[in-house]
């Protein structure tokens, strides 16, 4: 039987009260380093960033919108190479220590707290929207699909890196996290599934991805669990096998994580 869906007021109260406790176990004074995202620490994350910044282009003078502000690297590092940057997160304790951090470091970049799932922006603003493990924490991927392109200037595009939910390994691994890392995850985020990639293809009417970590997304039980030299050993075996089995297209809704950009056409 399918659970009923909890008022949508109720569900941004659990998820700002999980990122505001978040936040507040954070180092604000950590230096900004030149990376996007906090986790470079296996192959397959270097290379989804690596690959991340080949489809974001130049960004000099681009007006970018940033869904879920985070620890602010993304919007931080984009606001250095001269972007125009934008970004919000539904977490006042988040966009507070992003504030302080961008002062911090000299950088204008527009924080605000919204609801990404209803974008206050005129119609037309944005040369790109991304994001980086952040739609998987929306109630309703539709509305924020709809809403990031009608606020897409014509030919921008939107960027994602999202887990996906049928990946074996990380599915065993939820029940081991659930009951002893359970403060680690959010009880409303939701890994995508094939149909929110096609409903990104039929809102967009294009799409270009990239899947990352099959086997080697099993590694990472390692690292949580601190056995570092275990994790680094068995990601270097397990990554190539996995750029050998992408090329088989059944198997690709099955890796980890997935590189998603659409235009707006």
């Amino acid at each position: 039987m399918n659970k009923e869906p909890i008022p949508h007021n109720e569900f941004l109260e659990i998820e700002k009260e999980f990122h505001d406790n978040y936040a507040n176990k954070l180092d604000w004074d950590t230096p900004l380093e030149e990376r996007l995202s906090y986790d470079t620490e296996s192959i397959s994350h270097a290379k989804i960033e690596e690959r991340f910044v080949k489809m974001l282009g130049s960004v000099k003078g681009k007006k970018i919108l940033d869904i879920g502000s985070g620890f602010g690297n993304a919007a931080l590092n984009l606001a250095q190479k001269g972007a125009i940057v934008t970004s919000i997160d539904i977490s006042p304790n988040l966009i507070k220590g992003c504030k302080y951090r961008a002062q911090k470091n000299d950088l204008e970049v527009d924080f605000r707290i919204m609801d990404a799932q209803n974008l206050e922006f005129e119609d037309n603003t944005f040369d790109i929207i991304l994001g980086y493990r952040t739609i998987h924490h929306l109630q309703d991927i539709n509305a924020f699909l709809i809403g990031a392109h009608r606020c897409l200037k014509p030919s921008g595009f939107v960027l994602f890196v999202e887990p996906q939910k049928h990946n074996p390994f990380v599915e065993f691994g939820r029940i081991f996290i659930r009951n002893s890392y359970k403060d680690d995850r959010t009880p409303t985020e939701h890994p995508l599934v094939p149909s929110d990639l096609r409903l990104m293809k039929k809102i967009f009417g294009n799409m270009e991805k990239d899947e990352y970590l099959f086997l080697s997304s099993a590694c990472q039980f390692f690292s949580i669990k601190g056995y570092k030299t275990l994790f680094k050993i068995t990601d270097r075996i397990f990554t190539p096998i996995d750029s050998l089995l992408w090329h088989l297209p059944f198997l690709r809704p099955l890796y980890w994580q997935v590189l998603v950009k659409c235009e707006k056409q």
